[in-house]
């Protein structure tokens, strides 16, 4: 049976000049796939380029090469203000910090339905949306009284509901999700990533979610990329990936997820790596990870590795599961 793919991409880029004529390549040809009503985690250390990777796919940054595609149709064409509009209808994002992602002049009700006033296929009463408004801030477990308040008059919790409703407000088929939970407590972590899994039951919606907290990547995902200087390094469904994994940067980075039994955390070997992260600037010539990786042969050095197929569905950039 083959899958309903709602986004694409292909060999995507995303570079930045800066000064000396030099580049950031921080996303250096990724190509990724999402399935329709399903998540694809995007997990890696800061710095990694997960959230540029999205900020790029919703067209925030220009691509610098590479394709999108959003059922069927290619979206990395040239951005005009009709496109963005229309694309909008399709793809949101919410964003990192709920604390400077909403306008401190702005009402909820102004934040909710601002997508509404800049689209102009969209046309509603005051009263449409106003109801609208309320079902949203319902939708995401506030009150209508909440409605006609600022941002700093709730936590952090609440802003990025507010955050999720904007999302929400313009029946988007593929949501981003930019770490929307990495600035909240602990307490109320459960809270939203319960919410976000519920919408997508409700509604269908398809996720991107971007995280470096790789237990919650494994709670909300079914599909898993680990990047590493804009590069992917493994790509398999969450089973897969988690149960079996293969490239020594993600078994390092799994080293490091805390088991919750103190007797068995005791007992486990965590995987130190050594050195620093290479500059994107002036990435290694071979495998990106080759600096640091305990394992690195003269290859690796020389000559980058594919991202190729070792199991069904489970693919490894590595001269040494490759070979």
């Amino acid at each position: 049976m083959s899958k309903d793919i709602i986004l694409e991409t292909h060999d995507l880029k995303k570079y930045f000049k800066i000064k000396g004529g030099r580049v950031v390549k921080a996303v250096d040809g990724v190509s990724i796939q999402v399935e329709r009503g399903k998540t694809l985690g995007l997990a890696g250390e800061s710095g990694c380029g997960k959230s540029t990777l999205g900020r790029t796919l919703i067209r925030i940054y220009e691509p610098s090469g590479g394709a999108i595609t959003l059922n069927g149709k290619d979206v990395s064409g040239k951005s005009t203000k009709r496109f963005r509009q229309e694309l909008a209808r399709s793809i949101q994002m919410i964003f990192q910090d709920p604390y400077a992602c909403l306008n401190p002049r702005m009402t909820v009700s102004q934040i909710i339905s601002e997508g509404w006033d800049l689209n102009r296929d969209i046309h509603m009463t005051p009263a449409e949306k106003k109801e609208r408004v309320l079902g949203l801030l319902q939708t995401v477990g506030l009150n209508k009284e909440h409605a006609n308040r600022f941002p700093h008059e709730f936590s952090g919790g609440q802003r990025q509901r507010i955050g999720i409703a904007r999302a929400l407000s313009m029946h988007p088929e593929l949501i981003i999700c930019d770490e929307p939970i990495s600035a909240l407590d602990v307490s109320i972590q459960a809270q939203v990533m319960n919410l976000l899994l519920n919408l997508q039951r409700e509604q269908q919606l398809s996720y991107i979610f971007v995280a470096h907290d790789l237990s919650m990547v494994r709670y909300i995902s079914d599909t898993v990329a680990v990047m590493y200087l804009g590069s992917i390094m493994e790509y398999a469904s969450n089973g897969e990936l988690y149960g079996h994994p293969q490239h020594p940067y993600t078994k390092a980075l799994f080293s490091a997820i805390p088991v919750a039994n103190p007797k068995t955390e005791k007992k486990r070997n965590r995987i130190q790596l050594e050195g620093e992260i290479p500059s994107p600037i002036n990435a290694p010539k071979g495998c990106k990870f080759c600096t640091r990786c305990p394992y690195a042969k003269p290859v690796c050095h020389e000559k980058p590795p594919a991202l190729k197929e070792c199991a069904p569905g489970h693919l490894v950039a590595c001269h040494l599961v490759n070979e």
